[in-house]
């Protein structure tokens, strides 16, 4: 893509590979032994946590109190457990372009290689797809976003879309608040300054999801407590 290949063919085969892999069931017990586990309420709690944590220690700007934590915590937990109870599918977790090998000398859905797959669970199937088309370190535009998602439910349409979008949109906001903090972290802690360069284009996404139907609480959290300046209306 770098080298000015359509980008959209690469990401149709993407596509495909997802659907794929969802319509198999996941197994309990990885090869070597090792348990396939759950992207559970737990895990999505901590990784939501990671920007109340850390997005503050990036911004001082941006404080929040015992009240605006436990606001967070009660927007959260519902779309947790829907998160957890929707857990059916293997995912590879760190889904996006760079994890990705295009090898066109095979067919189908072999002509996408897969690498850093070491952190795979078993959880919601809209993860990989927010992963890849909601790319921390690549623009993938809103138009090649919808182009994807059609594609997905034409490959698999036993699924229920409107549910799954609602999922799909609350999980990628979760996941854009995560990498935020994630980032702040890198910056502040650990001395990493270029990773501010990609936070625009993770408050791009979480400010598209947030506007979404079902987002209006987690909407009015951020402008309630002083984010309004960074969101892209």
């Amino acid at each position: 893509m770098d080298q000015g290949q359509d980008a959209t063919p690469l990401y149709l085969a993407a596509i495909e590979v997802q659907a794929k892999l969802h319509a198999v069931t996941p197994p309990d017990v990885l090869p070597g032994g090792w348990p396939l586990l759950d992207y559970d309420t737990l895990a999505l709690k901590t990784g939501a946590e990671v920007f109340t944590e850390w997005y503050p220690r990036y911004d001082p700007a941006c404080t929040l109190d015992t009240m605006a934590l436990a606001e967070w915590e009660a927007l959260w937990a519902p779309l947790r457990q829907r998160a957890e109870a929707g857990a059916t599918v293997f995912i590879h977790r760190d889904f996006h372009a760079e994890n990705l090998l295009w090898l066109p000398e095979r067919e189908g859905v072999q002509r996408v290689g897969l690498i850093d797959f070491q952190d795979a669970l078993r959880a919601h199937p809209s993860w990989d797809l927010l992963s890849l088309l909601q790319d921390a370190r690549r623009d993938v535009s809103p138009e090649l976003e919808a182009l994807c998602l059609d594609h997905y439910f034409k490959l698999r349409p036993q699924v229920d879309r409107v549910a799954f979008m609602r999922d799909y949109t609350a999980l990628a906001t979760l996941n854009a608040a995560r990498i935020l903090g994630v980032f702040a972290r890198l910056v502040t802690r650990d001395h990493k300054p270029k990773y501010a360069a990609f936070m625009p284009r993770m408050w791009g996404h979480l400010s598209r999801n947030l506007r979404a139907d079902g987002m209006e609480g987690l909407r009015d959290w951020f402008g309630r407590y002083g984010f309004n300046d960074r969101l892209i209306s």
